[in-house]
């Protein structure tokens, strides 16, 4: 019976240290610049930090008025990432993210207007070392439309 609880014990202490949930945007902390497709005289800026077990991210759409803030966090009861976006024109939604392999998924979810019209949207971050993309799309008519794409390279200290 000593055995028993030694080896338990033993292999109680040897158990690996609980994995990061929020390790899928540990790529993204710091800050980034982005493109919008087709449209060269806009640009996005935008910066992640942890704060504790949470991730903030800020963005401000530059040259105009428009910026938004996300705050990640782990949920323990559904067992994902989910997310809460407001926007400063008073614009919000919530979803979920979903980490694969070098990109987080977005799925459906609903982005709620100032005025309170609603759009189904959904994204792609598809992230590749010192860049990232974000591939967005809504739901019009039926189908899945292409929204908008920005390209990010990670901004340097200067910017």
């Amino acid at each position: 019976m000593r055995a028993v609880v030694l080896a338990l014990a033993l292999a109680s202490c040897a158990a690996p240290a609980p994995v990061d949930p929020m390790a899928p945007l540990q790529p993204l902390l710091g800050c980034w610049r982005g493109t919008f497709e087709g449209q060269p005289n806009i640009y996005d800026e935008r910066c992640f930090e942890r704060l504790g077990a949470h991730v903030a991210d800020v963005h401000t759409v530059q040259p105009t008025t428009y910026s938004g803030e996300t705050t990640y966090h782990w949920d323990d009861a559904q067992h994902e990432i989910v997310w809460a976006y407001a926007a400063s024109d008073g614009g919000r939604s919530n979803g979920v993210l979903t980490p694969e392999a070098g990109r987080l998924v977005f799925p459906p979810h609903t982005y709620r207007g100032p005025d309170g019209a609603e759009l189904r949207l959904r994204s792609v971050w598809t992230i590749e070392g010192e860049r990232f993309s974000t591939v967005s799309e809504r739901f019009e008519n039926g189908a899945w439309v292409a929204l908008m794409r920005i390209d990010y390279e990670r901004a340097s200290e200067s910017e």
